[in-house]
């Protein structure tokens, strides 16, 4: 993420984690990259309120997975994507079919 910032690579940090050690980066990219956009996601059946406290200091809020689940399993890409030269697959592990409900990998 950091590195992201000082390379200038991206103007919005996703983070999905609800670790609170990640409030230290998150903190330092605040204070020196004010014009980031960050947005954090919490895993379902995870929450950090270091986390939440410091997103709703910075007039942001945390997204919670579990509430959005249509909108993220609608996010899915296909198994197999081409740009015509190249074929992609996602693993046999990560696809949708062998996920479990609660979002974690068997």
């Amino acid at each position: 993420m950091i590195a992201d910032c000082v390379l200038d690579a991206t103007d919005t940090i996703v983070l999905v984690s609800a670790d609170s050690d990640l409030v230290p980066p998150l903190e330092f990219i605040q204070q020196q990259y004010p014009e980031k956009r960050i947005k954090v996601y919490f895993p379902p059946s995870n929450f950090s309120c270091d986390l939440k406290d410091n997103l709703t200091h910075h007039s942001s809020k945390p997204v919670l997975m579990l509430k959005n689940e249509r909108r993220f399993r609608d996010a899915i890409m296909p198994d197999v994507v081409t740009d015509g030269i190249k074929r992609y697959e996602v693993p046999e592990k990560w696809r949708p079919a062998n996920i479990v409900r609660n979002g974690s990998v068997p």
